[in-house]
């Protein structure tokens, strides 16, 4: 990194500072010419933040994200760069893109997914070799039905792999024919365990912000659950065009039992 050129002028002018704001997830409201969120303002003409109670905290895209992630403002410039500027390069003849065999793992079932969802929806743990090998892979379609790539999980670290350059659809909706209502999820084991208990008007962001592919997939539909621990940022976004129910979560989903799962759904 330390050799990157980063031309901070050139990121500070040219990414938006609501991109950024719905790419850290952060909510906010859009009055005139500003922006507001919890103890900021963003100037939309002049790009700039500042903070009300601290003078000193302020200026722009750049050291907003240095100050919300706490890193120095080289590292904010070049996760900036990297998130919004940086250019694909000359496309090569793509691959035929594989189709991996997805084999079942017990970690499926602690999720509450059984065999037959696993194998109906595309997910499996992967040994042969490839860029998920080792990993709990979920075959990923975009919103036309086309299949796109994989992205997987090791349960082992908790950590989640997605494709360079890999641009999330919303995950499922190419399944979805009905545009009443949809709960929405930010894990795909999450979205599955629904799944696997009738729930299947299911989607996921898979991550915790928003797209604005998925946010145009998602203004389809008229009632949307939405099953976030940090939702409204999401919310925001989706409440003028979808009635949206948001339940407080005081846990991960998968840390829910079945039946508190069940009340957030189905309340008595």
């Amino acid at each position: 990194m330390s050799n990157e050129f980063l031309n901070f002028k050139e990121i500070s002018s040219a990414i938006p500072f609501e991109d950024v704001l719905n790419w850290l997830n952060i909510p906010f409201q859009k009055k005139n010419s500003e922006l507001r969120g919890d103890g900021f303002i963003v100037s939309i003409e002049k790009n700039l933040f500042f903070v009300p109670d601290n003078d000193n905290l302020k200026g722009s895209v750049i050291n907003f994200v240095a100050h919300y992630k706490k890193v120095e403002l080289r590292e904010a410039a070049s996760l900036l760069k990297q998130q919004f500027l940086s250019k694909k390069k000359e496309s090569k003849p793509k691959r035929d893109m594989p189709n991996l065999i997805l084999e079942w793992d017990e970690y499926i079932k602690q999720r509450g997914i059984t065999h037959e969802v696993a194998k109906e929806y595309e997910i499996g743990l992967v040994k042969q070799r490839s860029v998920v090998a080792g990993r709990i892979a979920f075959k990923i379609y975009d919103h036309s039905g086309k299949h796109i790539g994989y992205i997987g999980y090791k349960n082992e670290d908790d950590t989640w792999f997605f494709p360079k350059e890999f641009n999330r659809p919303l995950y499922n909706s190419h399944r979805l024919k009905d545009t009443k209502s949809v709960i929405l999820t930010v894990d795909p084991f999450d979205a599955l365990r629904l799944v696997t208990s009738g729930f299947k008007q299911v989607a996921c962001l898979l991550a915790n912000s928003m797209t604005e592919e998925q946010e145009e997939q998602l203004k389809q539909f008229k009632y949307i659950l939405i099953l976030h621990n940090q939702p409204l940022n999401v919310v925001s976004r989706l409440c003028h065009t979808s009635f949206i129910k948001a339940p407080v979560l005081s846990k991960l989903l998968k840390e829910m039992s079945d039946q508190d799962l069940m009340n957030l759904i189905k309340p008595s």
